[in-house]
């Protein structure tokens, strides 16, 4: 059982945080939770699967499942995924920088908002069938993530010199933890709310506002994780919030449960996002499978 990162090529890393290789047989993960609740934290992804497809529901574990499918997009998202996992896990999975999918697809990304398994055969064809075979076949890792380094650079679409409204607004959301003022960095930069509106959901899927209440609130996990006896008031305050009551409306908004239920009930799910695990009290099975 195992998930480990791997860098993608140097040609990609501008796009493309990292690729995740999982291979995880539920049947002997007894320890592990099978049921995840993937919280938004801006950022698309895309999975390759050569071993079994496991569920995905918009609206919890007691809802119908959905089986994902074989190579799939899942799209940004405002509200959270619950996946639950059965068989044998093997799969590769794409961690865009926020923008970085836009750069292989020219698409509308809004379209595919909440989208937690787009066929991605439907958007390469056939490509993507000889991919999965070739996964499949690898012998090593190694070879699996080069194959897919040369999958992703003939993709990738050419590039302006120009500068990227987008990116540039995003890395001030982050190094503020999304405490920031669009309106002051809009005027810094001579582009108006429109514009940079239109360029976030083109190119990312979202607004500027909605980018920055996930960083935000991811930026409150992160605290919740290193501090977990920190009070919920002092929580809100270090997430930019003015009152707790704002903060826990849009915490629920976000992870689909109230903080204040999240810390005082114990779950059989395992909280996911900004790429980590998340539990009040996490075993140590938990931490060796955190993406």
């Amino acid at each position: 059982m195992k998930a480990e990162i791997f860098s993608p090529s140097a040609s990609l890393g501008r796009y493309i945080d990292s690729y995740m290789l999982v291979d995880i047989d539920w049947r002997k993960a007894s320890d592990v939770s099978k049921v995840w609740r993937l919280i938004p934290y801006g950022k698309a992804s895309m999975l390759f699967l050569w071993g079994d497809q496991h569920e995905y529901s918009l609206d919890g574990t007691t809802s119908v499942m959905q089986r994902t499918r074989q190579a799939f997009m899942v799209g940004q998202l405002t509200q959270p995924i619950w996946l639950k996992f059965t068989g044998h896990t093997r799969l590769i999975k794409i961690q865009f920088k926020s923008s970085g999918m836009h750069k292989f697809l020219p698409v509308n990304m809004e379209e595919f908002k909440n989208v937690p398994s787009l066929d991605l055969e439907a958007v390469w064809g056939m490509a993507v069938h000889e991919l999965l075979e070739q996964l499949h076949e690898s012998v090593s890792d190694a070879e699996r993530i080069q194959k897919l380094n040369l999958f992703l650079e003939k993709r990738l679409l050419k590039q302006s010199d120009a500068i990227d409204y987008v990116d540039y607004t995003i890395s001030q959301m982050l190094a503020c933890k999304g405490s920031l003022s669009i309106k002051g960095l809009e005027h810094a930069l001579g582009i108006s709310t429109r514009q940079l509106e239109r360029l976030f959901r083109t190119k990312i899927g979202i607004s500027p506002k909605e980018m920055s209440k996930i960083i935000r609130l991811n930026s409150a996990f992160s605290s919740l994780e290193t501090e977990p006896d920190i009070s919920l008031t002092s929580l809100s305050y270090q997430a930019g919030y003015y009152d707790q009551a704002h903060f826990s409306r849009e915490f629920k908004g976000i992870a689909g449960v109230s903080p204040n239920k999240l810390l005082s009930e114990s779950s059989k799910e395992l909280f996911v996002t900004h790429g980590q695990c998340f539990v009040k009290q996490k075993p140590a099975a938990v931490l060796e499978y955190s993406t």
